[in-house]
């Protein structure tokens, strides 16, 4: 985190409050070090979700989440 500038865009997404692989307290400690570093990110906690999403409607939020972020930060040549 010592190298991350409040330039660099950081986005957490997907975390399962059920995840065994990567639990939500190491989720919540990577958002709030990037938050204290001025970083834009945003974490978005899904319900009864493991290590994947697993139920369509929570799949098709994270998706579209994503897609609006990269329209965003990357950019959509179509556009």
């Amino acid at each position: 985190m010592a190298n991350t500038t409040p330039e660099t865009i950081a986005l957490q997404e997907g975390d399962g409050e059920r995840d065994e692989r990567v639990p939500l307290p190491q989720g919540q400690e990577l958002y709030n070090a990037l938050k204290r570093q001025g970083c834009i990110t945003r974490m978005v906690i899904y319900p009864r979700t493991p290590h994947g999403i697993e139920e369509p409607r929570l799949m098709l939020d994270c998706m579209t989440r994503n897609l609006d972020w990269f329209d965003r930060y990357v950019g959509n040549p179509k556009k």
